[in-house]
Order: C-alpha cells, then structure tokens, then sequence
C-alpha cells in the first residue's frame, strides 16, 4: 500500500477510508482500493518488509554474507 513515498505492507486488504496500520506501525487512511500498480516502482518501506519477513521466517534483506 503506497504512503509517504514507499509501498508498505498491511495484515489485510484494506477498505476504503477506514483507518490501517501498517505493519511498521504507521496509521493510514486508504483513498483507493487498488493494487496501485502505478506506485510499484516505490522503494519498499524496510520496515514493514523486515516485519513481513520475520513472520514468513524469511531471512532479512540484505543478507550478510
């Protein structure tokens, strides 16, 4: 979901104007209910995808060598 200028991830597809926290812990209001494929160039929010990872026991990026 694009806000502040990166794609950030949230627990469930959001409804339109009703308050989600994504999961970096910012509150967000959503205007469209889309996969707002203009924004995906956005960098990711490191945040929200360390979180993602960590729940799918995915290793954190970058990975240290």
């Amino acid at each position: 979901m694009p806000h502040g200028g990166r794609p950030h991830a949230i627990h469930d597809e959001p409804a339109r104007g009703l308050p989600v926290e994504t999961l970096c812990g910012d509150p967000v209001v959503p205007q469209q209910v889309s996969l707002w494929r203009d924004k995906n160039v956005w960098p990711t929010c490191w945040d929200c995808d360390g979180v993602w990872r960590e729940s799918e026991g995915i290793l954190p990026w970058p990975r240290k060598s």
